[in-house]
């Protein structure tokens, strides 16, 4: 999803997503409920004093073969 889609998705200038990912800006409470509809997420992944990892990291781990 690119910037501009997010923007609008979330009704905000595409330069505050800009600003969001540099962590230029924070987010308003308004403002993270709307990216966590957004991408169906927890209004924790938005607001969290520890980093979350990447959910790709999660969902996309490697599987062992057995051998």
């Amino acid at each position: 999803m690119s910037r501009a889609q997010l923007a609008e998705l979330i009704n905000v200038n595409p330069q505050t997503i800009g600003a969001l990912e540099r962590g230029d800006h924070s987010p308003s409470l308004d403002l993270a409920l709307r990216i966590c509809e957004t991408f169906g997420l927890p209004v924790e992944a938005v607001f969290s004093r520890t980093e979350f990892n990447p959910m790709s990291a999660e969902l996309y781990q490697p599987t062992q073969e057995m051998t």
